[in-house]
């Protein structure tokens, strides 16, 4: 090992000189060259002493006994200047969201976790800590899954920095989410959706681009008029990588009704470059006035809403009841798994479920049935309002429910005897 304290001469003008600052110049076993480290005393023997204490630092590291530097220091700074590196971080990379949006939520909720916890510094993070703050709190089972993903992504960044060393909510789990969803949606259904966007003004081509096109709200804040191609054989609209949500540049085909309705809406001086919504799109409360006003509700019966994302629920149910193919659907809702188009974003109540299966044809017609009920005597107790011979005929009997029910156990009964078993003994229960 070199350790050795001096300063450092360098050349300047054709003379040499040297430092105002004594160095340490050192090399341990694993170094291929010699390191230098300024010292930043001019005393010889108080530099001396800042060299001893560093390479008693590092034998202590390299030892496992004390932690490296990098990680002492990270854990004196305190935890609101690490999450601005963090922010900066993800800006620089690009993963702050479409308009900085993500960042900015992430950065909330990291600093609402970080107050309600009184954490300051690294340190004090542990499981023990976030589960006390996060039991108490009535916000829905997701919003708390937010609290928790935000900080294991800030804390796995300062892991991977090496400012921690290891990131100790890790294994702390998340809360069940299944069941307990407080913002379901509902799709808009089709007298609404014409009452909406016939009777909001300037805003209802907007709605009337989501609910047919399935774009979101960051997407037609930035569509443009160059994204849309009105007067191709097949119109399509391209969907920024800038502005989607999964980063990738995709195209969306456009069905006829709201091409027209774009044609009339494009002023005739067009600029390609122009935002095709230049006023905005609605925010979700100014929605909400628009439903209440055409009497539509925002919030049913089941609790379901009916906010500006629910057009998208809007457009893949439409889909949907018209019998589009699976695959096409998840293409123009630009969905990466089937499961999320017909599952979540498919509103299974406006669904023509009935419809479809009342036309499915019978197993056993109307003449099969009374010959099955008649039995070997030839007589059929299932016709209630047949008239015996010399007898005024008896009342006929509305076969209900429960008398259809009754009269299936007797027809049973019948068919058992004719082949010989002995029927079971029949319940009727009151």
């Amino acid at each position: 090992m070199i350790f050795q304290v001096e300063k450092r001469r360098f050349r300047r003008g054709g003379k040499l000189r040297e430092t105002r600052y004594y160095y340490l110049r050192y090399r341990f076993a694993d170094m291929s060259a010699d390191r230098w480290k300024s010292l930043g005393v001019t005393d010889k023997q108080v530099a001396e002493q800042e060299a001893r204490k560093f390479i008693q630092d590092k034998e202590r590291e390299a030892a496992g006994i004390l932690e490296p530097r990098v990680i002492r220091d990270a854990a004196r700074k305190p935890l609101k200047e690490h999450l601005g590196d963090y922010i900066a971080d993800l800006e620089t990379r690009g993963r702050c969201g479409r308009g900085g949006r993500g960042a900015r939520l992430v950065k909330g909720r990291i600093l609402r976790t970080m107050e309600g916890c009184g954490w300051k510094v690294a340190v004090q993070v542990t499981p023990d800590s976030f589960i006390s703050w996060r039991n108490p709190r009535q916000d829905g089972a997701r919003t708390l899954n937010h609290y928790l993903q935000g900080m294991v992504s800030f804390l796995n960044w300062l892991e991977r920095v090496g400012r921690i060393k290891a990131n100790p909510l890790k294994f702390v789990g998340k809360v069940e989410e299944r069941g307990q969803r407080r913002r379901e949606r509902r799709a808009f259904r089709d007298e609404e959706l014409c009452k909406l966007v016939q009777k909001s003004g300037p805003r209802g081509i907007i709605y009337f681009m989501a609910a047919r096109t399935g774009l979101r709200q960051e997407e037609l804040r930035q569509l443009t008029w160059a994204d849309l191609s009105l007067d191709a054989d097949a119109p399509f609209v391209v969907v920024r990588e800038a502005s989607a949500k999964n980063k990738k540049e995709e195209r969306v085909c456009l069905v006829p009704e709201i091409v027209q309705r774009l044609r009339s809406y494009r002023p005739p001086d067009f600029e390609p470059g122009a935002l095709v919504f230049p006023n905005g799109i609605p925010r979700a409360s100014r929605l909400k006035v628009d439903a209440k006003r055409n009497g539509i509700e925002y919030l049913d019966e089941s609790g379901r809403y009916a906010d500006f994302h629910a057009l998208r629920y809007t457009w893949a149910t439409f889909l949907q009841r018209n019998d589009i193919p699976q695959r096409f659907a998840m293409k123009l809702m630009r969905h990466s798994d089937m499961k999320l188009t017909a599952k979540v974003y498919t509103d299974e109540t406006q669904l023509p479920i009935y419809d479809a299966i009342k036309g499915l044809p019978w197993l056993l017609d109307h003449t099969q049935i009374r010959a099955q009920i008649s039995g070997a005597a030839g007589l059929n107790v299932a016709q209630g309002g047949a008239a015996s011979e010399g007898k005024e005929p008896a009342e006929t009997l509305v076969n209900g429910g429960v008398c259809r029910t009754l009269a299936h156990g007797v027809a049973v009964g019948q068919m058992e005897r004719a082949k010989g078993f002995e029927p079971s003994t029949l319940t009727l229960a009151t």
